[in-house]
């Protein structure tokens, strides 16, 4: 609920000190709330990352959110990200998003950030890298878990060991 005005010289602002990438969200998914500030973080020099927030329930399909990913594309979106606040997206079907927006939109980043609170989050991770997503959310201990992110070393041990390649971490 931000005037147009400020949103417009909000990406301004936070691109001069240095932000690039802004993630734009409405918990709701309402795209009119989302599409403007496409527009707005483009014309402040940002990148755009239009969210969709993951929830589970029957009409939180997979074509409800490939859906809405379509028209953030179409809107201008270079980056699509899976935002999991809850951590109660289930792993197949976060797999099978991101797969159907790789399938249409080859080129689009797409990033999974999702919390570790009822513990789907390790399994998504791997779900959603197993379907091309390029970013992974995680977290360093002692901040890692609860209710944030897995942490970097489990996600990173799990990759390697499914085949991904996967930098070394220098402690």
């Amino acid at each position: 609920p931000v005037p147009a005005d400020v949103r417009k010289l909000m990406y301004k602002v936070k691109y001069k000190q240095g932000v690039d990438i802004t993630r734009i969200f409405c918990g709701l998914n309402d795209v009119r709330n989302i599409i403007p500030s496409i527009k707005y973080a483009k014309e402040g020099g940002m990148i755009p990352q239009a969210t969709l927030c993951i929830t589970f329930s029957p009409i939180h399909t997979v074509e409800y959110y490939s859906g809405i990913a379509d028209q953030l594309i179409a809107a201008g979106a270079p980056e699509i990200c899976l935002k999991d606040m809850a951590g109660i997206g289930r792993p197949a079907m976060l797999g099978t998003i991101v797969k159907a927006i790789k399938e249409k939109h080859p080129d689009i980043i797409i990033q999974y950030h999702g919390h570790s609170g009822p513990g789907f989050s390790t399994a998504s991770m791997l779900e959603v890298a197993k379907a091309g997503c390029d970013v992974l959310d995680v977290a360093m201990e002692p901040l890692s878990w609860g209710m944030v992110h897995p942490d970097v070393i489990t996600i990173q041990a799990m990759l390697k060991d499914a085949g991904f390649l996967v930098k070394d971490i220098n402690m």
